[in-house]
């Protein structure tokens, strides 16, 4: 996801066998809060009608719990008149162009940038999603955002060793930032915060603790050349 916008392909047959797989996908996209998830239909071959409601669920969903627009493009001929259907539940596109110039018409709050794998980095990290906080009109996760950050990029730099990206985005509801870095070692992420108040050694999972505590859901993503971590910060904070 280098220009914040998640894309996902569907190929083959689309059928009540298939439909909680399709939705399955689409659901992972939009929880990781993306600007937006634009789903290619081009080698989708066939669905039957009642199947094709699960693009309106999932768009639905994704709106209310992320508030993550859900696009659809490329449909051939037989998918789009079946999509009629749903017309007023469902954005569709007849390129995949068409659908990115939408998604950049509602001028998406998204950041990246590039650092490598130096101790100054981490102040570096910290500093560019602070600022984003301040463009985007986010004061009240400033603080939290840049601890966020700053224990990403320093468990990047301790543990990767290699250059690493810091994107951050903002969907309305959820405040995303991630890391992407070139190592394929998986961390372990933490699911509460610690009970006691002791202060931990680095290296002890102390820097996924803090991030676990500061966000509202975390997670991380194989990707062709290392993985991705990522937080969410609820904008109810």
């Amino acid at each position: 996801m280098t220009t914040g916008v998640t894309k996902v392909c569907l190929a083959g047959e689309l059928s009540p066998a298939t439909v909680p797989t399709c939705r399955n996908v689409i659901g992972k996209a939009a929880a990781q809060c993306p600007v937006a998830v634009i789903v290619d239909l081009s080698d989708l071959d066939r669905a039957e009608t009642r199947s094709l409601r699960v693009f309106a669920k999932a768009t639905l969903k994704a709106q209310q719990e992320w508030s993550v627009p859900v696009l659809l493009c490329e449909p051939g001929a037989e998918i789009r008149r079946g999509l009629e259907t749903f017309r007023t539940l469902v954005a569709v596109y007849d390129h995949h162009w068409q659908a990115s110039l939408a998604v950049r018409a509602y001028v998406p709050r998204w950041v990246r940038q590039r650092f490598a794998p130096l101790p100054e980095s981490a102040a570096d990290a910290r500093s560019l999603i602070g600022q984003a906080c301040l463009d985007w009109g986010l004061p009240s996760l400033r603080d939290t955002a840049r601890l966020v950050a700053s224990e990403l990029a320093s468990n990047a730099i301790r543990h990767a060793a290699t250059d690493f990206d810091v994107m951050a985005s903002f969907t309305g509801r959820y405040l995303r930032i991630a890391v992407r870095d070139g190592s394929p070692v998986m961390p372990a992420l933490v699911e509460r915060a610690p009970t006691r108040s002791s202060i931990m050694p680095a290296g002890s999972g102390r820097g996924m603790r803090i991030i676990s505590a500061a966000g509202s859901h975390c997670g991380v993503i194989r990707v062709a050349e290392g993985k991705t971590v990522w937080v969410l910060i609820s904008a109810d904070r």
